[in-house]
């Protein structure tokens, strides 16, 4: 990055685009150990949405004790078994301690900075993960979980901010893409666990899965002296000198301390990082346009049928008859790994826009196919495997996509001004939506109640194709660009379909 200065004009300017291997020389050992650091925050919420819903499939195996302990007894078949409406509470309550998390993360990360928000996550993540091991009831279980997933609401809402405002441009989609990469990673992980304490038939099994969420709250604590502030946040604040401090940290060791200077005059010029705005501004003017952007994306995340997949993945297979679900589900969370890992590398080339535009269509495709074999009275072996392939294609592709491209756009959307307030709508309507899909996938696909089975795939297809409408009308293309030229842009109403080659207005100092 550097500054260039023309008649009165001055910008941060860099390349907007780069081949892999020149964008990888970009990074900093600083940027890079942010990057880590930062996308941790997230690992405890992926692994937490492993473990849970396999009790509901498999007792035979380390969470018996775990069903015995929470389930109902059933004198008829003389087996415990978690019931319908208890799944749909302990898998949807959480995502209210989520929503709870998302209103404290915006006056914490506002007020406070990020780096205190990061703080907030540790302690939250040690508390919640404390009350699962020791509950002796669903209850105290479920509130446990509702505080961990309080800590995902901050993370959420903090972290892709905090990743945009650190990362130059020209790194920040593939920066912003390793918040979803922990996430599966966790994902993956948790089922390895499940898998390598299936011999306990004590209380154990269980208690040592939950477990393993002590490890990366511990690791962020150790680490916390080593972070710094975002150099945006605290010009927001009025600290220059500290922005500055900050901002050298984050940039190569060739870079005078003239060129850093420059370039926090021309950050502290824009609009963007001059203060803090009111709620009005969220929905004024320009903003109002971005929040409008961060919500389609942040709800079509979720609404599509995320939670029917991560969640109840496995349920699905074994309803469906087969007896190795587990498997299926190892291998579908390590085709996510595969499949985040390959947009980290082509994010930035590629673009956010066109990602999610193709996996929309794409995820859409298999949808509509299971549902189709979902309406087969009885099924053949082979129409079974098209529908089990149909959720494991449709997992590659939505992590390909629409599961890390949200976060990226939720960093890099928002004013500076009101980013806080801004994500905070945005995620507190994912939110909802995941906990309305998570609500009611057990009673969508359970034999007690709609039993859809594959028809499932319908309702998630369709709005599918809503969310990918909405984004071709209204998600610009970003990438590349600095946060400060992307003020400038919504601020001259550049029309969405004309972002990625627009000249950008230099900003008058």
């Amino acid at each position: 990055m550097a500054v260039a200065e023309v008649d009165g004009v001055a910008e941060v300017v860099g390349p907007r685009s780069l081949p892999l291997l020149k964008r990888l020389k970009e990074f900093t050992s600083m940027v890079l150990f942010m990057t880590f650091y930062l996308a941790i925050t997230a690992w405890n919420y992926g692994y937490d949405v492993g473990p849970l819903p396999e009790a509901f499939v498999r007792p035979a195996d380390n969470l018996r004790s775990f069903i015995e302990r929470f389930g109902d007894y059933n004198a008829k078949t003389k087996t415990y078994a978690i019931p319908s409406y208890l799944a749909s509470i302990m898998n949807s309550f959480p995502y209210l301690g989520k929503l709870l998390g998302c209103w404290a993360a915006a006056p914490i990360a506002e007020r406070l900075g990020r780096k205190k928000a990061v703080l907030t996550i540790t302690f939250t993540s040690f508390v919640g993960v404390l009350l699962q091991l020791t509950a002796t009831t669903a209850a105290q279980f479920t509130i446990g979980r509702m505080l961990c997933y309080a800590m995902t609401g901050i993370c959420v809402i903090v972290m892709p901010a905090f990743m945009a405002e650190c990362a130059p441009a020209i790194l920040r989609g593939m920066v912003t893409t390793q918040l979803q990469l922990q996430i599966v990673v966790a994902q993956l992980v948790a089922a390895a666990i499940n898998y390598r304490t299936s011999t306990s038939k004590s209380d154990a099994g269980w208690r040592i899965s939950v477990g393993i969420q002590f490890i990366m709250p511990g690791l962020l604590l150790l680490l916390y002296p080593l972070i710094v502030e975002s150099p945006r946040w605290l010009l927001s604040q009025g600290r220059n000198d500290e922005a500055a401090s900050s901002l050298r940290k984050l940039r190569k060791k060739n870079v005078s301390d003239k060129a850093i200077q420059e370039e926090i005059a021309v950050l502290s010029h824009s609009d963007g990082n001059e203060g803090k705005g009111t709620w009005k501004e969220v929905f004024s003017g320009s903003n109002r346009r971005r929040t409008g952007i961060t919500a389609i994306v942040m709800v079509g995340q979720q609404i599509t049928g995320q939670a029917f997949v991560s969640q109840y993945a496995v349920v699905f297979y074994k309803k469906q008859g087969f007896t190795n679900s587990f498997e299926l589900g190892m291998i579908m969370q390590a085709l996510g790994v595969i499949a985040v890992i390959c947009t980290t590398f082509v994010v930035d080339s590629f673009g956010r826009r066109h990602i999610l535009l193709g996996g929309g269509v794409i995820t859409a495709i298999f949808l509509f196919i299971m549902g189709s074999m979902g309406t087969i009275s009885h099924p053949t072996g082979t129409q079974k495997n098209v529908m089990v392939a149909c959720v494991m294609l449709w997992f590659f592709f939505y992590l390909l996509s629409w599961a890390p491209m949200p976060y990226v756009v939720l960093g890099e959307a928002s004013s500076r001004r009101v980013v806080e307030k801004t994500n905070n709508i945005a995620v507190s309507l994912s939110v909802l939506s995941a906990f309305l899909v998570s609500f009611t996938v057990p009673y969508l696909i359970g034999a007690d109640y709609a039993n859809l089975g594959g028809k499932v795939g319908f309702i998630y297809a369709g709005l599918g194709v809503l969310f990918t409408s909405l984004t071709w009308w209204f998600v610009p293309e970003m990438k590349g660009r600095s946060l400060e030229e992307l003020d400038r842009m919504f601020e001259d109403r550049v029309p969405t379909r004309k972002f990625r080659n627009a000249e950008v207005r230099p900003l008058q100092l």
